[in-house]
C-alpha cells in the first residue's frame, strides 16, 4: 500500500468519526427536546474499486481503503410519555405523526410537515401551535372522515363555532379536552360539549426515510413514501394522549459512552496520519 493510501485511510477515519461525534453532539443537545428522535451512526468498510479487477473479493482478504459513516434518525423509536397540566399538550402512543403547517391556514393552503413534538398551546387567535411555531392540522367534524386527505386539513382552532350551534346560547368557552381518538372537544358555559375537529395521524411505508426539515419537523421523501392519513387508534395508527408529551429518546448515559469511544477512534485515526507523515519523512531523508 502506498503512502497516499495510508493518508487516505486516515482521512476517511477522521471524516467518519467526525460524523459520529456530530450525531452524538446533536443527541446530547436535544436530550430534553420534546418528540426528538435520536441519531445513530453506523460505520462501513470501504472496499477498493479495483479489487474485482485484481480477482480479489472481501472473503479473499481484499484490503480496505478506509471507513465511511452513515447516520440516520431513528423515527420508529417510541419515547416515554409524560403527563402535563396543559390540556392541549399531545403525545402519540404508537405509530404516526402529527401533521403541521408553518402558517395558520385552511384547506391545505400552507406546506405541510410532520412531527411528534406535541407541545401545542392555544395562541391569541385560538390556533393550536407548538413551541417550534408549527400549527396543528385536523379535519372538521363536518367532513365526516377520521382520516381524509392532506388537502382537506385545516388549522385546528378552538374558537371555531360548532356546526349547527348558536354562539349566543353556548356562552364562553370553558375548556378543551382531546381524547385518545383525536377528537377535539370543547366545553361551553351552558354546559354543552361539542367536537370541533378530529386530529388524524400521518403514516408512512418507511418512516426511517423521512427527511429532517427544521425544529423537530420532517418532510416525506421518495424513500419514506407519501403520507397516508388515518384516524387515531384505527388500523396501525397509535393513540393520541391528551395532557401529555413524548419526551426525547436520547439516553444521556449511552451517548456519553458513545462519545468517549468515538473520540478515541478519532484520535487514533489522527495518529495514523501522523505516523504516515513520519514514515514519509524518514523515507525522504534516507533517499537524500
Amino acid at each position: 500500500m502506498s503512502f497516499s493510501g495510508i493518508f487516505s485511510i486516515g482521512l476517511s477515519g477522521l471524516s467518519a468519526f467526525s460524523a459520529g461525534l456530530e450525531a452524538v453532539s446533536s443527541n446530547i443537545a436535544n436530550s430534553q427536546t420534546t418528540g426528538y428522535k435520536r441519531v445513530t451512526t453506523n460505520f462501513a468498510d470501504l472496499i477498493p474499486s479495483d479489487a474485482p479487477a485484481q480477482g480479489q473479493s472481501i472473503s479473499a482478504g481484499a484490503a480496505g481503503t478506509g471507513v465511511t459513516a452513515i447516520s440516520r434518525q431513528l423515527f420508529g423509536e417510541q419515547g416515554a410519555v409524560t403527563r402535563t397540566n396543559t390540556e392541549t399538550n399531545l403525545a402519540v402512543s404508537g405509530d404516526g405523526f402529527f401533521v403541521v403547517a408553518e402558517e395558520a391556514a385552511s384547506s391545505g393552503a400552507a406546506p405541510l410537515l410532520f412531527t411528534r413534538a406535541g407541545d401545542f398551546k392555544v395562541d391569541a387567535l385560538g390556533n393550536l401551535v407548538n413551541s417550534a411555531g408549527y400549527y396543528l392540522q385536523g379535519t372538521s367534524t363536518g367532513s365526516g372522515a377520521r382520516g381524509g386527505s392532506l388537502q382537506s386539513l385545516q388549522t385546528v382552532n378552538v374558537n371555531r363555532t360548532p356546526a349547527g350551534a348558536d354562539p349566543a346560547a353556548l356562552g364562553a368557552l370553558t375548556g378543551i379536552a382531546i381524547d385518545r381518538d383525536g377528537n377535539v372537544n370543547a366545553s361551553y358555559a351552558n354546559g354543552e360539549t361539542h367536537t370541533l375537529f378530529r386530529i388524524p395521524l400521518a403514516q408512512f411505508v418507511n418512516p426511517e426515510g423521512l427527511e429532517e426539515a427544521a425544529r423537530t419537523a420532517f418532510r416525506n421523501t421518495t424513500l419514506s413514501g407519501d403520507a397516508r392519513l388515518a384516524g387515531a387508534r384505527t388500523g396501525n395508527a397509535g393513540a393520541i394522549e391528551g395532557s401529555a408529551l413524548e419526551i426525547s429518546t436520547v439516553d444521556i448515559g449511552q451517548e456519553f459512552s458513545t462519545l468517549i469511544s468515538t473520540q478515541r477512534a478519532y484520535s487514533t485515526a489522527s495518529r495514523v496520519i501522523s505516523t504516515a507523515d513520519e514514515l514519509w519523512r524518514t523515507l525522504v531523508q534516507t533517499g537524500a
